[in-house]
């Protein structure tokens, strides 16, 4: 018999897994990654807050306060600029709309080129512009009466022409109503009416959140606000510049905007503009008082679009019946005051020859 011969076979090799050494390696490897990648963004995150914080404390230190600073109730302080060359005409104040900072800069395409001819004044409100800030509530009654305090503090004497954009329609008619014997006129540009918003589409509280703060405010403060102004220049995202001031200006208006704009108080005037608006439903502008409403055809436009109450009819139902009232349609967008500055100020002196 043959004598059979076992030959060994060689085993598979293992397949080349990590042992505990190697693992341990990866493992701060990855650690060592990490770490970098957050200091770096900790690093950028610094050097961007940094810069923001040293750019804005230089640029307020060089910023000069063209109107005076007044105590207002509640003790905050709010800025009035005012320019009175005609002692026998009335005043025309000039109010901005919902967040678009100080009057002075963001209206100054429409109060400029009056002021040759009549008394102006911008007020902006507390939390806005030059002003400071305050803990009271966003009611029309509320800011109403920081603008008359704010006027009379200044030394602002009436009549007043009220020049009103967008939100300052509510304050201006709460204005009107509490002061009736010290208004002159009421010009709303593109003003929100009470009516505009629907209250049926809202259940419970009529509150509604801003939305802005804090995140708006931590990206400010760490510099992405002024980053996004560094790539996109006058087309900034997050705050565009106004197209109709010089350089300095646009520098001067978004600095305030970056700095003074408190979106805190922001967010609660966007939570009152709703009750705001029911509370003065119903309510029309004094016969004794003529109102000038110019409206943007780009508004008029959306409100047909999205199904919202018609832009003209608002307005015509809180016009007052004074026989020199108007309703005047021109083209452009809600800034109708940039869109078409030239066509706001004619029609403004036209109101003003026939009123005054």
């Amino acid at each position: 018999m043959t004598e059979s011969v076992v030959v060994p076979v060689a085993p598979e090799p293992a397949p080349d897994r990590p042992g505990p050494t190697r693992r341990r390696r990866w493992t701060r490897r990855l650690r060592r990654i990490a770490v970098a990648v957050v200091a770096v963004v900790v690093a950028v995150l610094a050097l961007s807050t940094g810069v923001n914080q040293a750019a804005n404390a230089v640029g307020l230190a060089r910023l000069d306060v063209p109107g005076e600073l007044v105590e207002v109730p509640g003790g905050a302080r709010m800025h009035v600029y005012s320019q009175a060359e005609h002692p026998d005409g009335p005043t025309l104040v000039f109010l901005t709309g919902l967040g678009l900072g100080s009057a002075y800069y963001e209206l100054k395409s429409v109060w400029e080129p009056l002021a040759e001819d009549v008394n102006i004044a911008t007020v902006d409100y507390l939390g806005y512009g030059f002003s400071g800030s305050t803990t009271r509530d966003r009611s029309s009654r509320n800011v109403a009466t920081e603008i008359h305090a704010a006027l009379h503090g200044a030394g602002v004497d009436g009549p007043y022409v009220l020049v009103a954009h967008s939100i300052a329609g509510l304050y201006g008619m709460e204005f009107a109503e509490l002061y009736p014997d010290e208004v002159a006129g009421f010009v709303g540009l593109d003003s929100t009416a009470p009516g505009q918003q629907a209250a049926a589409d809202y259940e419970g509280d009529l509150a509604q959140d801003g939305g802005l703060h804090p995140t708006m405010t931590v990206l400010r403060f760490l510099g992405f606000v002024r980053v996004d102004r560094w790539i996109n220049g006058d087309d900034s995202s997050l705050l565009p510049a106004n197209p109709l001031l010089d350089d300095a200006e646009q520098d001067e208006d978004w600095l305030l905007d970056n700095t003074h704009l408190d979106l805190r108080l922001l967010d609660d005037e966007v939570s009152w503009s709703l009750r705001n608006d029911v509370a003065l439903q119903g309510h029309r502008f004094d016969p004794a008082i003529p109102t000038l409403m110019l409206l943007a055809q780009d508004t008029i436009d959306a409100t047909h679009e999205y199904g919202m109450p018609d832009w003209v009819h608002v307005h015509e139902a809180v016009a007052s019946e004074h026989p020199q009232s108007r309703i005047v349609t021109l083209d452009g967008g809600h800034l109708i005051y940039l869109d078409a500055p030239d066509e706001v100020v004619d029609q403004i002196r036209r109101l003003l020859a026939t009123t005054t």
